[in-house]
Order: C-alpha cells, then structure tokens, then sequence
C-alpha cells in the first residue's frame, strides 16, 4: 500500500522563500518515489485555488504570518486522509496538525525552519510571545523533529529541550542545470558594467537580514551589490523603504527570481552575501546553492549560517552587526577571486538534494509495520 503523506506550512508556492522551496523540493521529489502528497497551506491571494494535492484555506495577512480561522476544522479530513504528517515551523496553524495527528494516531514529524525572535517592532514581538507556547506544544506532540545542524540546535528556544527526538540532515541542496534566464540577461547589460566585481544577495528584503550592514559596507567596496528578492510588498516589514533613502547607483533591488533560474545570477556573482542577524536564519540555503555553483560567501558568525563555510572552506565568516568587519571579508574574498576558493573547496558533495530525501524516506518509513 503507498503511504500518504501530507505536508502542512503557511506558504507554499508561488511564494518565494526557502522553506517553500524545501517543501516543494521534499513534496516533488517524494512524489517521483511513488508516494501519495498532499499540501496543506494558506491562500495568501485570491487568486489562488485549491488543486487536487493542495488545499489552500482562506484567511487574512497578519505581520509575516496568515490566520486561517477555519483551519482547525478543514484540515481534519487532510490528517485523517494520512499515514504520516509533515509540519514545517514556525507555524501558528501546526497546533491543529499536530492535535489531529495525535488523535487519529499518526506519525508526527516537525520540521524546525527557525523561530521567532522576541524584537524587532512590535507587531513581531508579539507574534513571538502569542507563538511560543503554541509551537512548544507542537515540538511536544512531535514523534522525531527535524533540524539543519546541531550547531543551529543548542542555542534553539525550542529544541534544547527536546534532544531525544531530533534527528539531524541538511536541507535539500537543488541547483538546477537550467538554461540562462532570458529576463535576467537582458537586463544584466544595464544593471553590470564590463569587468564590474559583483556581490549579490538572494533572500527577502527584511529587517532581520542585515541589509543596512551590508549597504553600509559596500560604500567602500569597489563592486556592484545586487539585492535578489522580493522588496516591494513584504508583508509587515518595511526594510526596503528605508534602505531606498540611503543607497546609490552601486545598488540594485532586482525584484524576486524563481529558483530554477537563479543559477544565471549565482553565474555572474564574484561573492554572495548573507549578513544576518537573528536566528530566523538558521543556514541560508542560497549560500550553498551558490557554493555548489563555484561562487564564494561571506556569512554572518550566526549558529547554523556559518556552518556552510565551516564544511566547505568556500568563503570568510563576519562579525554580526559589524559593517566594519564585513566590508573586510567582502574585500578579501574579492581580492581572493573565486578560483582560490574553489581550489580550497571540500565536502560539496554534501548539499545533494538526494540525500535529503533519502533521510525523509526512512524517517517517513520508520516503525511502519506495513514495511
């Protein structure tokens, strides 16, 4: 009998973001494996419909998160529908996944993307104190929690108290072998210069990426800093309208790009940056997908982000907050060049999507009496 799995998070595409694209990529690539997926996550827009695998449920914006009133009843039919069901955190709705699982007697695992931070503005503040005790109880109820790395893991809120039910894989590493990106090589001539150094960043453009760092670093580096990632309309943050007072013509917001066509901007990219600040980043993805691409970083000293470069040796480690610093690392990487990082490169064979997938098959399949 195939086993049917269902996967529950606030936003899954057409979003941008990485735990979208962890959870496509683990719904995908589990579907190839001949299991039965289904999705269970927010319209975030009217336009959006429910699919035969997806069930979208309706609700309002609230900050960086979506409220879904009706959630706690539409989403019984999904867990009792399953064998095994997949909550990716943070999460305000995975209260109700997490009860029906353990209800109707299902395995439960967690998948630990990161936690809210108690700062920042206020409407964040208290979205972490409402979430706290919700999402503890889902770390509670869980049968096995998945996290990145152990670095990231004992400084977590979270998981520090739940050691006997992590267990441990990178998140999947998919570059994709895609053709140049037609919109992005049309515009490259306007935004580069020839011979012009490049510096990039891939990610939202929120407050807790440390953007006002980098911009302020980037005064003094000979280079071009391209900011990949949606600005205009972040719901509940407004980091790009102040970033747009104090940047010049070194400085371009591109706008979001899909993920299968980021390899044309890791391509032109003599550095990617990920200066961070809090621990909603827990390991930036986009740092080894650029990695694998042969592109060197520059990360902030933050559990879990720095552990990229720590396994590969493909870029320099800076001071959190420190614009000083990083400026310092950007510059060295640069006058490095890429080859010399390449050259020094070890254990990239280690961000394999495939691997990925592997760890879930077996989690998903563990102490099923069916096998």
């Amino acid at each position: 009998m195939t086993m049917k799995i269902l996967i529950g998070l606030t936003y899954y595409k057409p979003n941008i973001s990485g735990v979208t694209e962890y959870a496509s990529i683990l719904a995908e690539e589990l579907k190839k494996r001949k299991y039965q997926v289904k999705i269970i996550t927010a319209k975030f827009n009217n336009d959006l419909k429910s699919e035969k695998n997806i069930k979208r449920i309706n609700g309002f914006k609230l900050n960086k998160g979506f409220v879904m009133p009706t959630y706690f009843y539409e989403s019984i039919n999904s867990v009792k529908w399953a064998d095994v069901v997949n909550c990716h955190l943070p999460s305000i709705e995975s209260f109700w996944l997490a009860i029906w699982a353990k209800f109707f007697k299902k395995k439960l695992i967690v998948t630990h993307h990161c936690e809210f931070q108690i700062n920042g503005n206020f409407s964040n503040i208290l979205i972490g104190i409402l979430t706290y005790p919700i999402h503890f109880l889902v770390y509670l109820l869980a049968d096995k929690i998945v996290a990145y790395t152990k670095d990231y893991a004992k400084t977590s809120i979270f998981l520090r108290f739940f050691k006997n039910k992590i267990v441990y894989v990178l998140p999947p590493i998919k570059v994709n072998k895609s053709t140049p990106n037609p919109s992005f090589e049309k515009r490259r001539g306007e935004i580069i210069k020839d011979n012009e150094k490049v510096v990039g960043f891939v990610g939202r453009i929120g407050w807790e990426k440390g953007l006002s760092y980098l911009i302020e670093a980037m005064k003094n580096v000979e280079a071009k800093l391209i900011l990949v990632g949606p600005y205009k309309e972040v719901v509940g943050d407004e980091t790009y309208e102040k970033l747009k007072k104090v940047i010049d013509n070194k400085v371009t917001f591109y706008g979001p790009m899909v993920h299968d066509d980021l390899k044309s901007f890791y391509n032109v990219c003599d550095c990617l940056v990920l200066p961070s600040i809090n621990n909603l980043e827990t390991f930036g993805i986009v740092q080894a997908e650029a990695m694998k691409c042969g592109v060197p970083v520059v990360a902030s000293n933050l559990p879990g982000v720095r552990v990229p470069i720590q396994m590969t040796g493909m870029g320099e480690i800076c001071n959190i907050k420190d614009s000083g610093d990083l400026e310092k690392k950007i510059k060295l990487v640069l006058k490095n060049g890429k080859k010399y990082y390449q050259d020094k490169a070890v254990n990239l064979e280690e961000f394999d999507y495939l691997k990925t997938i592997d760890f879930y098959e077996k989690l998903i399949l563990w102490g099923d009496r069916r096998q």
